[in-house]
């Protein structure tokens, strides 16, 4: 019983911090910081030895691994995506074992290079691959006088809170 209502705080504190992320790229702070993360100082050809070759950034970063796993120490954004992202990975491995090292190793090893190696692939996929949908965002039959610039993350919200 105790695992449930740990793991019911912890799905509460990932859904408190996925709201922030949202807040902050609604607020345009996700879009003007991005950058922090890079050193546009340095030549464009430096090479990140610290990635042995596995990765390499687009830009030189402003210190080892900033637009990697220590990318949470750049921006809000991305440090709330950290903490939002070991809620739900605590939550996981408290759910499948009872080792501590094994939990350890699942929260800040596993679970965050398994993540990763799918998030890039499919990053750099989609920025190849997909075409910007820029059709109008406001339905059909919506009413003409309902304010429907998004300000929120969820755009039904705002129109049902008028």
């Amino acid at each position: 019983m105790m695992n449930y209502i740990v793991v019911s705080i912890l799905l509460a504190i990932a859904a408190h911090f996925k709201g922030r992320m949202d807040a902050y790229a609604d607020m345009g702070i996700k879009g003007s910081t991005w950058h922090q993360k890079y050193d546009f100082t340095k030549p464009g050809t430096m090479k990140h030895w610290w990635y042995l070759g596995f990765y390499k950034p687009r830009f030189p970063e402003k210190f080892p691994f900033s637009s990697t796993i220590l990318v949470c120490f750049t921006d809000k954004w991305h440090r709330a995506q950290f903490f939002m992202l070991r809620a739900f990975y605590i939550a996981i491995a408290l759910t499948l074992t009872d080792n501590w090292i094994w939990r350890l190793a699942m929260i800040f090893v596993l679970f965050p290079v398994w993540v990763g190696v799918f998030f890039e692939a499919s990053y750099e996929d989609g920025r190849k691959n997909v075409e910007l949908d820029i059709t109008d965002p406001t339905p059909a039959d919506a009413p003409n006088d309902v304010y429907t610039d998004q300000t929120t993350s969820v755009q039904e919200k705002q129109i049902s809170d008028l």
